[in-house]
């Protein structure tokens, strides 16, 4: 028996419509330029870009958080209760855990060997990475410093001095003082404390078994909303099931009924995800006209960031920035390059033609720097290929927004060791001997793999916690220089988040289809039928009986003939 349907007119998260795809390219073509405008001008925080460029951008951002997950919840209970359905009628459980290892497994790999190709492009190009001056004076802060008062060169002998107003400023030959923070004014940063390997993979577990399913919704915690949906359809389904075992008679026999009385609370779930899909569907429709002010919000929403490249001259952070982006887009190009030749080893056909239906969702993701904006989209370009099933591509998509993010590990491993290198100018020989290690390079490309899955999917999601981890635990790098080093890499993060989150989306449609060229059976043309040679005589046959039952056409030619000869006999 089929799942209970949406309404007349509704849909689903797989039959989402695609937004028109030139028309996407150019809002993104000029959000950006717009915004990188207004950023190269310094005028990033007046009020007039706030008010036109940055608002409207977060509050579309924000309609699609808020309406994604719930979607995203509700398709995984209706997918959970048809599959559990099917799985019932044909005993095919087994099925579905093959599955989910393969996926599993396909997850580790792509996102081990990101981590590999960014950490060897890096170090290959190590020496191309400009040396800064600013970052190689964070080796001689203080081990444990967290906040350092620094006078700029230009202040000779200058110190920290208070003023009247109550605000700190470097004077000339000003009092020395020293702050000793009894009330906690100064708190650090959460995101900058460096947690363990084992504390990041208790975080990813966390987020497969939310505590809270609020905070599921709030985070993008997609990996627990399509387990507990696809839980709760099962379950719905296995309790029906339950219920007739009790009642007598084989499963066939109460379809009919059971058709008839269909699941109130399916319905009800089909129908709420229908309109969740219309609101959705009306944000696509004029997705080429937001375009640009979700752009404009990603790429200018960074005050944060401006704040942090301050500490750095304008051309070494413009250099720094240059450079890092150049390595990156690098790495992530050729990581989706091997990432197509696998899938046509695998599959053993044209992957091209099975992207040329992506291409909206790369553009909403790079428009939006989230996967999960881009998740929707995602899913319905890839059921639109008809090379993948809609709920494969449902599961692999979804769960693969958070634990096969490749983008994300390759750029850990490309920044980690780009931030080292542009620093090694003041270290000592045995920070230059540690960060130069075999064995704390491969540990750090493992552990980059293994956390990427804690950065969030959300738009403008940071990845400092992963970063520190990466710095701390596995370099070893001091709380004082890791703090300054945290704070450059995040003033760069808004330039990179959106080819990142564009190369999560594309390498998890890729995973979708290997893993459907192995556990579903492919649509193959159906070949014209050849008629055979009695067919043909029988055919002939009919053509033949047709033309004798009909009168014979008159012969004008001895028509006219016989006319001739009856004027002559006449004259």
């Amino acid at each position: 028996m089929a799942g209970p349907s949406p309404p007349s007119g509704g849909g689903s998260l797989s039959g989402v419509t695609a937004p028109r795809l030139l028309p996407l390219l150019l809002g993104v073509l000029g959000g950006t330029v717009a915004s990188l405008g207004v950023a190269l001008a310094g005028a990033r925080s007046s009020a007039v870009v706030r008010w036109l460029l940055w608002l409207p951008g977060d509050v579309l951002l924000d309609a699609f958080v808020g309406l994604t997950p719930p979607v995203v919840m509700l398709h995984a209970t209706r997918t959970g209760a048809s599959e559990a359905r099917e799985a019932l009628k044909l005993q095919s459980q087994s099925r579905w855990l093959r599955l989910a290892g393969a996926t599993l497994a396909g997850f580790a790999l792509s996102t081990l060997l990101a981590s590999v190709l960014g950490a060897l492009l890096a170090l290959a190009l190590q020496s191309i990475v400009p040396t800064s001056a600013t970052l190689a004076q964070v080796w001689r802060l203080p081990a444990g410093a967290a906040v350092a008062f620094v006078c700029p060169r230009a202040v000779a002998n200058g110190s920290v001095a208070l003023q009247s107003d109550g605000t700190l400023a470097c004077s000339e030959n000003a009092t020395a003082f020293e702050l000793d923070d009894v009330a906690k004014t100064f708190l650090m940063n959460p995101m900058t404390q460096a947690s363990t390997v084992g504390e990041q993979v208790i975080k990813v577990a966390e987020s497969v078994l939310p505590q809270n399913v609020a905070g599921a919704f709030v985070d993008g915690q997609v990996v627990g909303l399509v387990a507990g949906g696809l839980a709760l359809g099962a379950a719905l389904v296995c309790f029906a099931g339950s219920e007739r075992g009790q009642d007598g008679g084989s499963y066939d026999e109460q379809g009919e009924q059971q058709e008839k009385e269909e699941f109130v609370l399916l319905q009800l779930v089909a129908h709420a995800e229908a309109a969740l899909c219309r609101l959705l569907n009306v944000l696509l429709r004029y997705l080429p006209m937001i375009a640009p002010f979700m752009m404009s919000s990603v790429l200018l929403a960074s005050s944060v960031s401006s704040a942090s490249m301050s500490v750095m001259d304008v051309g070494s952070a413009m250099a720094t920035a240059l450079a890092l982006m150049a390595v990156l887009l690098l790495a992530l190009v050729i990581d989706v390059v091997v990432m197509l030749l696998l899938a046509t080893l695998f599959t053993r056909s044209n992957p091209f033609a099975f992207l040329e239906h992506l291409l909206p969702a790369q553009l909403l993701a790079i428009s939006s720097a989230s996967p999960l904006v881009a998740l929707p989209t995602t899913v319905s370009s890839v059921v639109a290929s008809k090379r993948v099933s809609p709920p494969l591509a449902f599961i692999v998509c979804s769960v693969g927004t958070v634990l096969n993010q490749t983008g994300t590990a390759l750029y850990l491993s490309v920044s980690t060791l780009f931030v080292l290198s542009a620093s090694t100018s003041a270290m000592d020989s045995v920070e230059l001997a540690a960060s130069q290690s075999a064995g704390t390079f491969t540990a750090m490309m493992f552990t980059n793999a293994l956390i990427s899955s804690i950065v969030s999917p959300m738009p403008m999601g940071s990845k400092t916690a992963a970063l520190a981890t990466a710095l701390g635990p596995v370099y070893g790098v001091p709380t004082g220089p890791r703090a300054v080093l945290l704070a450059v890499l995040a003033a760069m993060e808004w330039l990179t988040d959106p080819f990142v989150s564009c190369v999560n989306v594309t390498n998890n449609a890729l995973i979708s289809l290997v893993v459907a060229h192995y556990f579903e059976a492919q649509p193959t043309a159906e070949p014209e039928a050849v008629p055979e040679i009695d067919d043909c005589v029988d055919e002939h046959d009919e053509y033949r009986a047709h033309t004798q039952q009909q009168p014979p056409m008159p012969d004008l030619r001895q028509q006219r003939v016989l006319g001739m000869i009856h004027s002559e006999n006449w004259v």
